[in-house]
């Protein structure tokens, strides 16, 4: 159970994530290095964050969906560190949003 809390922790990281990136690439704060979403914020900012809401749609469609038992020590280990990482990248956010 404990491993499907950290796929929705993850999925609203992520939509945090795609509010707090295109907060910061409007106002010129920071610079998207991944070259996919780099790719969609440039066609749209709108298109940027669909692909966001809809990753974190995928995400919990599989918790909620899935028949795997979510039990097993890699997938427990893939998806905390995950959430560790992503934690993370929400804190570097964080303090370039405290700069501003």
């Amino acid at each position: 159970m404990f491993v499907k809390y950290l796929f929705i922790y993850l999925a609203i990281l992520n939509l945090f994530d795609g509010v707090v990136t295109i907060y910061g690439l409007k106002h010129a704060y920071i610079k998207e290095l991944n070259p996919v979403m780099n790719h969609l914020y440039e066609q749209s900012p709108t298109v940027f964050f669909i692909t966001k809401l809809a990753l974190s749609i995928c995400l919990l469609l599989f918790v909620f969906s899935s028949r795997l038992t979510f039990s097993k020590g890699w997938m427990k280990s893939l998806t905390l560190a995950a959430a560790f990482l992503y934690t993370c990248t929400l804190f570097l956010h964080a303090i370039w949003l405290l700069q501003i």
